[in-house]
């Protein structure tokens, strides 16, 4: 079944642009059915009561939640090349992260200029939203602005698993530190990783990470490109987390 996003379902409408891949692009017409969904757990079977100008018009025929999920996931990724990092972004979507915080790490090669942020933002957004259209993941991630790895490792909540991928030698197993920081864990709880740029976070970076309780998690002996490295990680989280 097709399916579009609709922030708020009790409105019976999608935007402009869902509306236009509707009915351009998939040349649905008014009595088709879809699927449609808010970013927040809710979904619904709908169907077109009316096609105007950049708006598509529905009526709710059955509605669902998906509950959110016991550990919230954040993924805090330095930044990388910009094709790369809207990889990561989708492919993060896809494994379920509720938040996606972007780094100004020293090694990032792509910086985000200030007056350039809320755009990038928007589109990072964006990506997320036909992510989880074509997933069939019913959140959204919450995309963070970008901020620098201090600023980031400050706000992170008391409680919260927090683990950095790092090169370092004394760095642990991803495994075992998952397994042994995941016992007794408080629901909503979140699990936060945070995955350098393309060189590594600066020993610095670490350094803060670690004084604010981030423990450093070695990802195995091969050195993998950053968006390989957040696969990885998110993908192990979200297997120790599958039942």
């Amino acid at each position: 079944m097709k399916r579009y996003y609709a922030p708020s379902l009790e409105q019976g409408l999608l935007d402009a642009e869902q509306s236009h891949h509707c009915v351009q692009v998939m040349r649905q017409a008014v009595g088709d059915l879809f699927s449609v969904f808010d970013g927040n757990g809710l979904e619904a079977k709908a169907r077109i009561v009316d096609i105007a100008r950049d708006e598509v018009r529905f009526q709710i025929l059955a509605k669902a939640n998906s509950p959110r999920a016991a550990h919230p996931v954040w993924l805090a990724q330095a930044m990388t090349k910009p094709k790369s990092m809207d990889l990561i972004f989708q492919k993060a979507t896809e494994l379920g992260v509720t938040e996606l915080a972007p780094l100004q790490s020293d090694h990032s090669i792509a910086q985000v200029v200030e007056e350039k942020a809320e755009a990038k933002v928007e589109k990072w957004r964006k990506l997320t939203i036909e992510a989880a259209k074509q997933c069939g993941q019913n959140w959204l991630p919450v995309v963070r602005p970008p901020v620098s790895a201090k600023e980031f490792v400050l706000g992170v909540p008391r409680g919260a698993v927090k683990l950095i991928a790092s090169l370092q030698n004394e760095a642990k197993p991803l495994k075992s530190v998952l397994r042994e920081q995941l016992q007794g864990l408080k629901s909503g709880s979140p699990i936060v990783v945070m995955i350098g740029p393309e060189g590594d976070f600066t020993p610095a970076e670490i350094g803060q990470a670690r004084s604010a309780g981030f423990a450093p998690v070695s990802l195995g002996k091969i050195i993998l490109r950053a968006e390989t490295a957040a696969f990885f990680a998110l993908s192990a989280i979200a297997y120790e987390l599958m039942d």
